[in-house]
């Protein structure tokens, strides 16, 4: 299913351009855009993957992230719009943020264009150190060290004081805890906005005259919208009954729009806090227009009062729209996938009970005109991450060869809560795994499923999943893909990139403890390799940094000593995420033909 893939934009300051990252040139790239369409994409071309941008608030360049060669060691640049220049900004080999990893939440420059803000794991590469370049002289000075003043972590930059003169900054600890920080610039101190006991979460949404807007879920399961005012206490302004993804505050602090997660699916909602004024987004597709800091690109600019947002949908391809706050007038901006099936399938919101009678999410893809069809569980990754609406060509290639699809939201998942997240927490392979036997349960009991032929996929944790269900629930399960996936909990530990090291102990398990030791070992899917009987079929890039390769490596060679069904392909010059378009189609169509060979009747 040919479609280019979009995986972040940003209107310019102005609201009349509009940048976006696409592969349409074979790999993401940054595409600029006039608003109106009267002129086709401009390619800007930077070597290597360009994983996020943000625009100098006067207009003229254009920040760009990049990965040179898929190991995630970023670099920053900046691009002369006029001329198409590349102007390097830090050095090879080092990795560099300008926010949460993976995510395009929060702005790097300040309101007056005088600095831009990153950090780097230069010093220390367990860490993240905060620095400002001052783009004026080009000096660097350091604003935060990690271990002087505060604790030994991963800080972050997330946006500036409308006076320019602090700097907000994020300590990621784990997905469900956070801490925001205040710098200040001239004179280097450091305050630290959000003393806390326990797990809370805090998501920045943009800093006014008033205070900080804060997604959080402090004294709360889930997250609701406050204002943290200079006291330190905070004015909620929205607490529903599901969790709030994520807000943004318009530069003119004129409007604060938020996206709620419900079912899966977003409901965006304003405020004007000036006049009190509330309301809802309403003429946009049924979608997914917000994820938590902006995750696979899908955050939320406002300018003026034009609400920009970059949709996913089960039917089409993701794209840019925009939706007038005033008048409702909503844009399609562009075009990624014209040329894309018009009868693809929506799913169905699924809910059904684990081995312990706990609750579980999905969204169930049934193919049509089927009346006995197997079906594959698909994990998705995080495991701190939430399935939902969005268009995977997988997904329809399957549907279209007579396949049924359940998404999974398994414990661990985001979206429901921070006490159903923390449920991963120390427990890889096993609460969840009770999950997937739940899942399994659940499609025997439909009367279109044919229960001998459910095969599991999933990637970087999801693809420990997979192959925890096939080699510990052996009897369930006709076929399994697992990409990327960690196959011994001992050694993917040990092999954890540098800067997640300090959460290792709370989120997996310490291996030189011996309980815990012990514990990782049983639940490692290598421990149990003898037990597999579905063929596996096995891929990883060799470039992955987040997931050694020889995790997939360790397990194919164990199979093939027991002579069991097994096929590793090793992707050259890709990571953990496959950045050319022309090989992802090709492991697409990989994952495709191996349940369709494996699953037919």
């Amino acid at each position: 299913m040919i479609h280019d893939d979009l995986s972040g934009f940003a209107p310019s300051p102005d609201g009349t351009l509009l940048a976006h990252i696409s592969d349409a040139s074979g790999s993401p790239q940054p595409w600029l855009s006039t608003m109106d369409g009267a002129r086709p994409p401009r390619l800007l071309d930077v070597d290597g993957t360009v994983t996020r941008l943000a625009w100098r608030p006067d207009g003229s360049r254009l920040l760009v992230q990049v990965d040179p060669t898929g190991a995630e060691n970023y670099r920053l640049a900046e691009i002369d719009i006029a001329t198409g220049a590349v102007e390097w900004l830090t050095s090879e080999n080092t990795r560099a943020e300008i926010g949460v990893p993976y995510a395009s939440s929060g702005n790097p420059y300040s309101p007056d264009g005088r600095f831009l803000a990153f950090s780097t794991s230069a010093r220390d590469e367990s860490v993240f150190d905060v620095f400002v370049r001052d783009l004026t002289t080009g000096a660097v000075t350091t604003v935060l060290q990690a271990g002087v003043e505060v604790s030994e972590d991963r800080y972050l930059p997330m946006f500036f004081s409308p006076d320019s003169r602090q700097l907000l900054v994020l300590r990621m600890h784990q997905g469900t805890e956070h801490d925001l920080f205040a710098c200040h610039v001239d004179t280097g101190a450091i305050e630290h906005l959000t003393p806390h006991d326990g797990p809370a979460k805090f998501l920045p949404a943009g800093w006014s005259e008033d205070g900080i807007y804060v997604c959080t879920t402090l004294g709360r399961d889930h997250t609701g919208l406050a204002l943290l005012k200079p006291d330190g206490s905070l004015d909620w302004v929205a607490t529903p009954e599901h969790d709030i993804d994520g807000a943004v505050l318009s530069p003119d602090g004129e409007w604060l729009v938020w996206g709620v997660n419900v079912a899966t699916y977003s409901r965006l909602e304003w405020l004007n806090p000036r006049t009190g004024e509330r309301g809802t987004v309403d003429g946009l597709p049924r979608c997914v227009a917000m994820q938590e800091f902006g995750y696979d690109g899908q955050t939320v600019h406002v300018r003026g009062e034009e609400l920009f947002t970059l949709i996913s949908r089960p039917t089409a391809a993701k794209d840019v729209w925009t939706a007038n706050l005033v008048t409702g007038r909503v844009r399609q901006l562009t075009d990624s996938g014209p040329d894309l099936p018009a009868d693809l399938i929506e799913p169905e919101i699924v809910r059904f009970p684990s081995a312990d009678g706990r609750t579980v999410h999905g969204l169930l893809y049934r193919p049509r005109g089927v009346t006995s069809a197997g079906v594959v569980v698909d994990v998705h990754g995080g495991p701190e991450f939430q399935t939902r609406p969005w268009f995977w060509p997988v997904t329809q290639m399957l549907l279209a060869r007579g396949i049924g699809v359940l998404a999974t939201n398994i414990r661990g998942s985001s979206g429901y809560g921070l006490s159903y997240q923390r449920l991963i927490y120390r427990d890889w392979g096993g609460g969840d795994l009770d999950d997937l036997a739940g899942a399994a349960a659940y499609l025997n009991g439909l009367s279109w499923v044919d229960g001998a032929r459910l095969g599991v996929l999933g990637a970087s944790y999801g693809g420990f999943a997979t192959l925890s269900c096939l080699s510990r629930l052996p009897q369930l399960w006709r076929a399994g893909v697992s990409i990327c996936g960690v196959s011994d909990l001992v050694s993917d530990v040990r092999s954890f990139p540098p800067t997640w090291r300090r959460r290792a102990k709370d989120w997996l398990g310490d291996p030189d403890d011996p309980a815990d030791f012990a514990r990782l070992k049983e639940a490692s899917p290598y421990v149990h390799a003898h037990r597999v009987r579905a063929p596996l079929l096995l891929v990883h890039g060799i470039n992955d940094t987040r997931v050694s390769i020889e995790e997939s490596d360790r397990m194919a060679a164990r199979m093939v000593e027991l002579d069991l069904p097994v096929k590793l392909v090793r992707v050259d010059g890709e990571g953990h995420v496959v950045a050319d378009r022309e090989t992802k189609q090709s492991e697409e169509q990989l994952v495709v033909d191996w349940f369709a060979q494996h699953l037919a009747p």
